[in-house]
């Protein structure tokens, strides 16, 4: 459970309470991060081991790593375990199958397999190879973290009505989309769904697909006053993309960033993925945990 008076999510505050994994067991590791994850909702973890043995037996103290939803397709042909998916920009030619993760460009903000039941507790990236570094700022692939519980409050604060209109229709519209690459059970609650151990009004779950907004035409005759339900989607949508909600930050190559998946939406910057021929090694290791 969140605490009560969980901060406020920024880069200095996930920076300033990072746990150092060097000379610790991954036991330790654990029980450090799981002390900040409680409390905040995200934890980034600095000179973690970039071997998939050690990333697998950590997360397995907070839950069940899934499977990579790509890993029976070409998709994950080269991932170091079955459970990993490599994060790599690939150029065009090099893959059949269209992935963003192969792509240059941006992450918006969104939650790990948002079409999933049950709901996946945690989402982790291990950054192996950090790559360019010297590209201009915002084209680096930074990371970024959103926290739902503290965007609705300044939402609620800032927009008033027009907030309590939307966040209405975003908790109580069941709705059901399917995955791009995988087929799993899907679940048909709100995308803004209750939290048993809720800190306050705010504090629910969000399952929000990166694409989302491209998925709804498909649901119109499912969905209960289309038109005011879209509007809705692209006020949160729109509001998540906003950098002054977003904590963003560079990662090195040890530093693994844990999550909790119902609070907190994860994204990056914008990718360079060649230049004079030469293709970006940025290399992550993402994991999904239930």
């Amino acid at each position: 459970m969140l605490e009560q008076s969980a901060p406020e999510i920024s880069s200095e505050t996930i920076l300033g309470a990072s746990v150092p994994a060097a000379g610790k067991t991954v036991a330790d590791v654990v029980a450090a991060a799981r002390a900040v994850l409680d409390q905040r909702g995200v934890c980034l973890v600095r000179g973690f081991p970039t071997e998939p043995g050690k990333y697998l037996e950590f997360l397995r103290g907070f839950g069940k790593p899934l499977d990579n939803y790509a890993s029976r397709s070409e998709l994950a042909d080269d991932d170091p375990h079955p459970q990993i998916n490599r994060v790599k920009y690939k150029p065009p030619g090099q893959y059949t199958r269209k992935s963003v993760h192969y792509q240059e460009g941006e992450l918006r903000p969104h939650s790990a397999r948002s079409w999933r039941t049950p709901r996946p507790a945690c989402f982790a990236m291990l950054m192996v190879d950090p790559g360019w570094r010297d590209t201009p700022e915002g084209q680096r692939g930074e990371s970024l973290v959103l926290s739902w519980r503290h965007l609705f409050a300044r939402l609620a604060a800032r927009d008033g009505e027009t907030f309590t209109r939307h966040f209405e229709r975003l908790t109580t519209t069941p709705i059901q989309f399917a995955a791009n690459n995988v087929r799993e059970e899907y679940t048909d609650i709100p995308l803004c769904y209750p939290l048993p151990d809720a800190a306050d009004a705010y504090d629910v779950g969000v399952r929000l697909k990166q694409d989302i907004t491209e998925k709804l035409p498909d649901l119109k005759g499912e969905i209960d006053d289309f038109d005011a339900y879209t509007e809705a989607v692209d006020y949160l949508v729109t509001n998540a993309a906003d950098p002054a909600f977003q904590a963003v930050f560079p990662m090195d190559s040890g530093d693994l960033l844990l999550i909790d998946n119902n609070r907190m939406a994860h994204g990056r910057r914008n990718i360079v993925g060649m230049r004079d021929d030469a293709i970006n090694p940025r290399e992550l290791w993402s994991v999904t945990v239930e």
